[in-house]
């Protein structure tokens, strides 16, 4: 899928002039661009939206700011106090910096695993847990493989766990959410189903690095 008829020099040229009714267009080619792109990556709805809504903002910065901008007839950015060409799109700049946000998103997400009681444990932040400055890149190394078991679940999974453990939502307001799960006690089940799995994909990793579970 491509934006029809627009080109990085004319973005940044829309940004500089603060034309509205320029930006109202791209900003609307431009989402749909990235929810086609980015749909299936990000966890629910309401975190693409804001994902989007924040990168876009961080792009438009960067060039109200001068720090992308026009010079010899080409798109460049400033970079350890050089000005350089730029070797990517403005679309796959924004992508890039949609990931970073989502990776962060995540990071704070995923400092939670669930006991065996069904309760969260805050694995990463707990005094059980805690290490002294020289292992910070071994707590790292722990926060990554988290985060990246979550991507690597379903996207079933994540969402059901997402809304449940970082929203807080009910189990009455997921199946209001998710019509395909008809019964709270199916719910209920594939809720605990999925947090198995990823707790026993994350110990496994764990167990495969050597690193404290």
């Amino acid at each position: 899928m491509q934006i029809v008829n627009w080109t990085d020099e004319q973005m940044v040229a829309a940004v500089l002039r603060r034309d509205n009714l320029l930006l109202e267009r791209y900003y609307h080619d431009c989402k749909a661009y990235f929810l086609h792109h980015a749909a299936a990556v990000f966890v629910t709805e309401a975190h693409i939206d804001d994902i989007f809504q924040e990168a876009l903002v961080h792009l438009w910065r960067e060039i109200e700011t001068h720090r992308i901008e026009m010079h010899e007839g080409r798109v460049c950015r400033w970079a350890e106090g050089q000005l350089l060409p730029m070797q990517s799109s403005l679309l796959t700049f924004l992508m890039a910096i949609a990931k970073r946000k989502h990776w962060e998103l995540l990071r704070k997400q995923q400092r939670m695993l669930l006991t065996d009681n069904d309760r969260m444990l805050e694995v990463l932040d707990s005094d059980r847990y805690a290490e002294p400055t020289d292992a910070i890149p071994e707590r790292d190394q722990r926060e990554r493989i988290v985060a990246d078991v979550v991507l690597g679940m379903s996207p079933r999974c994540r969402q059901i766990l997402t809304l449940f453990y970082y929203e807080h939502r009910t189990l009455d307001d997921i199946l209001a959410l998710r019509p395909e799960n008809q019964t709270k006690q199916g719910l209920k089940t594939s809720k605990y189903k999925c947090m198995q799995r990823l707790r026993e994909q994350i110990r496994e990793r764990f167990h495969q690095l050597h690193l404290n579970p």
